[in-house]
């Protein structure tokens, strides 16, 4: 198997699903691949890269499909971060690093939804939304299972998210600006 940052970050991937995002380690991914951890920082130079090149995996399906408005590319990302344990943690943390494309990737993608030239505001806030929600309900449920708190409410639910973007592109479409 020839090694790549893509292969690095499927295998990546694949230890998050299996084990959550603090077990995601440089000589862990490179015992799943057979290689030894050195090997890996010909592709990718540290935990952080790992991480970014992780959240791109993560959110490779939300961008290579056409989507129809925001909310529905919102909705696509939710359910993209969902799939995976702490996919939500790991493209917010990827999105906060500097250097890294996934926030700009994300915002263009949410732009490209709109009818028309919407306000950088108005994608941002709608990111922020989604993965603010997604963070918070992904958190809620790892820690209802742990302590099987059934009671527990479950805040950033799809309906609760779907009906804070209505709310948010509700405004935008009233803004005589």
């Amino acid at each position: 198997m020839q090694l790549s940052r893509p292969v690095i970050a499927r295998a990546a991937v694949e230890i998050l699903d299996s084990y959550g995002l603090a077990d995601v380690s440089m000589r862990r991914v490179a015992a799943s691949l057979g290689v030894a951890p050195g090997a890996l920082y010909w592709h990718i130079d540290s935990k952080q890269a790992l991480i970014a090149a992780m959240a791109d995996e993560i959110i490779a399906p939300v961008l290579a499909s056409p989507h129809p408005g925001p909310k529905e590319f919102c909705a696509a990302l939710r359910e993209a971060l969902l799939s995976h344990i702490d996919g939500a943690d790991v493209v917010s943390t990827a999105a906060s690093q500097a250097d890294s494309p996934v926030f700009p990737a994300l915002l263009d993608g949410i732009r490209a939804c709109f009818a028309g030239d919407p306000p950088e505001s108005a994608a941002a806030g709608l990111l922020y939304l989604t993965l603010g929600a997604t963070s918070l309900h992904q958190a809620g449920t790892q820690l209802r299972e742990i302590t099987a708190g059934e009671k527990q409410v479950l805040y950033g639910s799809a309906e609760q998210v779907d009906a804070a973007v209505d709310f948010l592109l509700a405004g935008l479409d009233s803004d005589p600006h």
